[in-house]
């Protein structure tokens, strides 16, 4: 099964980078196998360093905020801490799991690095998904995808998940709407 979240590396001066990952996971998350292209910056950071922190989260605009790449912005970092050995932690995430990268395939153009996670950092309880959360969610995941989408077939997912959001949002949510709607805006006005 894939397991939506965020993952945080280390660039080369010790800096965080934040990212969207879905790894592969067994339900007793024994087993984790991540996919990143091998252009990213998350595949370099994790092949130069072999480690990661996979964040389970239930912020809607945390997830957006990393998906658009604002997270990585100068001043725009979202709050976290580095533990020694583990590496970056994000406050806001309900939970860490520090990986170990523990074997490589490089064979195709998405990686695969197969890794050992340790215990898990209790950060805080999950408070939940709504409707709201649910669809930003996917609209993230297809906004990541919009190169290999029809622009008809997104625009009328957007239009479809934006009434859901609207109906069940709180200030984040919408928060997170208006940034993916002034991409997917930008998106479609150059073509």
């Amino acid at each position: 099964m894939i397991l939506e979240g965020i993952i945080t590396t280390e660039d080369p001066a010790n800096r965080m980078h934040v990212a969207p990952i879905g790894p592969h996971v067994d339900r007793s998350l024994e087993s984790w196998s991540l996919k990143p292209f091998q252009t990213s910056t998350t595949f370099s950071n994790l092949h130069r360093t072999s480690r990661g922190v996979f964040h389970i989260v239930d912020d809607a605009l945390l997830l957006v905020q990393s998906i658009l790449g604002i997270s990585n912005q100068v001043g725009a970092e979202p709050q976290a801490i580095y533990h020694e050995g583990i590496g970056w932690v994000l406050s806001g995430a309900c939970r860490a799991y520090p990986l170990q990268v523990t074997e490589w395939d490089v064979s195709q153009p998405r990686a695969v690095a197969r890794c050992l996670a340790g215990k898990p950092l209790e950060i805080r309880p999950f408070w939940g998904w709504n409707r709201a959360t649910h669809s930003l969610l996917e609209l993230a995941v297809l906004w990541s995808r919009r190169n290999l989408l029809d622009a008809v077939i997104l625009k009328e997912e957007f239009q479809r998940h934006r009434i859901i959001i609207e109906k069940t949002a709180g200030d984040r949510e919408l928060t997170a709407l208006s940034l993916l709607d002034e991409q997917f805006k930008n998106r479609f006005e150059q073509n």
